[in-house]
């Protein structure tokens, strides 16, 4: 097996991504480890993926809906998550990031949409660690996160293996798509952990605390993993929202480069989700906490949803 594949044979998948010398023979290694229904076919298409929509050609779908407080603003990307960005006179409250190769494109986004970005006061929430959610980590007063997720950026700028590149059979595909989607290890000084409380173990869902960034008060509750260790739910009550992370996504108004992206993932894992089980029961829970009235859900993937209780 070790010997499956040559550099040769990656060399197109490292060329398209941009990997130095070293990362291309990590990269070699890596897909020698690969399971055999992840075939090098694969491997290239996804990193065909992560180029075809970069540079000039990020051309996110944009929209935006008011809110009591200002203004809700969703950004979906050809691959990875879609942004969210609670606008308001005094700041920006920023949800998720994208993928960190396209990490100056989304920003040149944000400030064509907020020409003051640069100088707005402005928090981002982290739902996960995910690769395709923490992808720019820099120029914000706080990154707010789950201690879980917290304690795996700490370790990263350690070296260690990231959550995802821990989980004892998806290594490789995990660690292969860090390094064509050039997740790199970030400067922790504006991380901050959520956590008032510690989750309890066994529930799909636990509270661990509010996070008040005026005028918004998220109550904040943590998965039992489900999707990957670490993930939370945050429900605004004042303004009906709930950003629900990949706990769940919203494929009836996603775009083709969503849907493909998420099939591709599919393909090379079988499942998004490190417990597909307890993902459902977290979603189960995750609605009977609505209370009545009408709701915007705000999915990993896609665009929100309008939900009535």
């Amino acid at each position: 097996m070790s010997n499956r594949f040559t550099l040769g044979d990656v060399a197109s998948a490292a060329a398209l991504c941009g990997l130095s010398s070293a990362e291309e023979e990590e990269l070699l290694v890596q897909v020698n480890k690969l399971d055999e229904h992840v075939s090098l076919d694969l491997l290239n298409q996804y990193a065909e993926f992560m180029t075809k929509a970069s540079g000039e050609n990020f051309v996110p779908r944009i929209d935006s809906c008011e809110i009591p407080a200002g203004r809700l603003w969703y950004i979906e990307p050809f691959c990875g998550s879609t942004t969210y960005v609670l606008e308001t006179a005094e700041r920006l409250v920023v949800v998720d990031s994208g993928f960190p190769c396209y990490a100056e494109e989304l920003k040149k986004t944000l400030r064509s949409l907020f020409p003051d970005y640069d100088s707005r006061q402005k928090d981002q929430i982290l739902t996960h660690m995910d690769m395709d959610h923490a992808g720019i980590l820099d120029g914000f007063e706080n990154i707010w996160m789950s201690k879980t997720s917290f304690e795996d950026f700490l370790g990263r700028a350690k070296g260690k293996p990231n959550l995802r590149e821990r989980h004892p059979v998806r290594t490789p595909v995990y660690r292969i798509s860090s390094l064509l989607s050039r997740d790199i290890s970030a400067d922790t000084t504006h991380m901050r952990s959520i956590n008032t409380f510690d989750p309890e173990e066994g529930r799909p869902l636990s509270y661990i605390g509010t996070l008040n960034i005026e005028p918004f008060s998220f109550a904040v509750y943590e998965t039992s993993g489900g999707h990957v260790a670490g993930s939370i739910l945050l429900y605004e009550k004042e303004n009906r929202l709930v950003f629900t992370g990949d706990t769940l996504v919203n494929p009836a108004d996603m775009g083709d480069g969503q849907k493909a992206f998420i099939a591709l993932g599919t393909a090379m894992l079988g499942s998004m989700n490190a417990d597909s089980a307890k993902a459902k029961a977290e979603r189960a829970e995750m609605f009977a906490l609505l209370d009545a009235g009408g709701w915007i859900l705000c999915p990993g993937h896609g665009f929100p949803m309008r939900y009535t209780v």
